[in-house]
């Protein structure tokens, strides 16, 4: 500390050794090409900086707004404001997400740093997990030029709605070209049911893209099918045949890395989506749809979206006669051979096989196609056919012994 006409005031290293120099030119120890030399200035600064400690004293090495408010500087009313809603309502989100609900929800408006000063000061910045982040050991993918050329699919379960609540799982695609979620949703368990709700709410709302990147989970396939199975059209699974009939090519990723535009998606949506739902309030899947589907995803889609390279998209709409055709489209196929006495079994009971064609389909195999809404329809040669049921299979069986 200085003492002297300017006690009090605390002065860096640099600070007094400037102060040091020009107190030597004063006392005409020094002149001033050699202070100037020393300080590593011009002789015109060197001579202001000593003209200003011959008046001041030791505040002369000091900048001309010491001690003055800043102009631009926050009132501190504000600044206990947004510290108090960090703390106490928005505790679990990150600062970027937190600035921008300050701007939408209460209309204030800070500087990044200033929020990341603030916060750091207070401790109140939220950390990401404690994870040695491994070095990159593939090469970085250049996106595809045009949205829907290439649509990357995953399903993500975790607890999203806190650590007290319930593990879901939130199935959803990311288009590769623009980074748009085209589709999000929540459910119990990720299974076929829940994959095919989500390609169909995808295709009647974009269209039908041209490839379909998922990983290789039970209910998407295995890219080795074609590999192991001759016959590998007769091991698609409901998911590949659904989008082979919409002229859709599915690929497989062998490595989570290899999806990377998705899995980097659901650690945002992971780290924003969890706050909030709390926030507003909603612990339970059909209202939580209802809010990714009106707030959350036009807003991602709005903040992370960017522009693809080409105009021109690659999805392709859905024609006029084949939307009523989805539904059966995306639905469970199950095929069943009808026995001499023309009946099936299916779902343990024992079905009557009815059709108006004049033909017997003893020894034949027909197709029963279950929809999303849980309707069943019977075909044949894609013809529909009825079934009649005539009683259970175990009791039949029974009634035979």
């Amino acid at each position: 500390m200085i003492t002297g006409p300017s006690s009090g005031v605390y002065l860096s290293f640099y600070e007094q050794r400037t102060l040091d120099v020009a107190s030597q030119v004063l006392s005409s120890q020094l002149t001033i090409e050699q202070a100037a030399l020393l300080l590593q200035k011009s002789v015109r600064q060197t001579r202001r900086i000593v003209a200003s400690v011959g008046q001041r004293g030791s505040l002369g090495v000091k900048h001309g707004n010491f001690g003055r408010r800043p102009v631009n500087k926050l009132p501190d009313e504000q600044k206990r404001l947004v510290l108090d809603l960090l703390r106490d309502q928005y505790f679990d989100f990150n600062l970027a997400h937190f600035r921008e609900w300050l701007s939408s929800k209460h209309q204030i408006d800070i500087r990044r740093e200033t929020l990341r000063r603030w916060a750091g000061a207070e401790g109140l910045v939220k950390r990401t997990k404690g994870r040695k982040r491994r070095p990159r050991s593939h090469r970085t993918r250049a996106r595809l030029p045009r949205a829907g050329m290439l649509l990357q699919m995953d399903g993500s379960t975790h607890r999203w709605f806190g650590k007290d609540g319930m593990s879901s799982c939130l199935i959803g695609a990311i288009d590769d070209a623009s980074s748009i979620c085209t589709h999000a949703e929540l459910f119990p368990a990720e299974d076929t049911l829940s994959v095919l709700s989500v390609l169909k709410s995808i295709v009647e709302k974009v269209g039908v893209p041209e490839v379909l990147y998922v990983d290789q989970a039970g209910h998407f396939g295995k890219r080795y099918n074609r590999m192991i199975h001759l016959n590998w059209q007769e091991h698609l699974t409901q998911v590949e045949r659904a989008m082979q009939e919409l002229g859709c090519r599915v690929l497989f990723a062998s490595s989570p890395q290899a999806k990377g535009r998705i899995e980097r998606m659901w650690h945002t949506f992971q780290d924003r989506l969890i706050p909030e739902l709390r926030v507003a309030g909603i612990d339970r899947i059909p209202s939580a749809n209802t809010y990714l589907k009106d707030r959350f995803v036009p807003e991602f889609n709005q903040r992370f979206a960017v522009k693809p390279a080409q105009k021109k998209t690659a999805f392709k709409p859905i024609p006029k006669s084949w939307v009523d055709r989805l539904d059966w489209v995306f639905s469970i196929r199950e095929f069943r051979r009808v026995s001499l006495g023309e009946t099936v079994s299916w779902n343990g009971r024992t079905y009557l096989v009815c059709n108006n064609y004049g033909l017997t389909l003893k020894r034949h195999t027909i197709e029963i196609r279950t929809s999303l809404q849980g309707q069943t329809q019977a075909f044949f040669a894609g013809r529909p056919i009825g079934l009649t049921d005539i009683g259970s299979t175990q009791f039949l069986n029974l009634k035979a012994a």
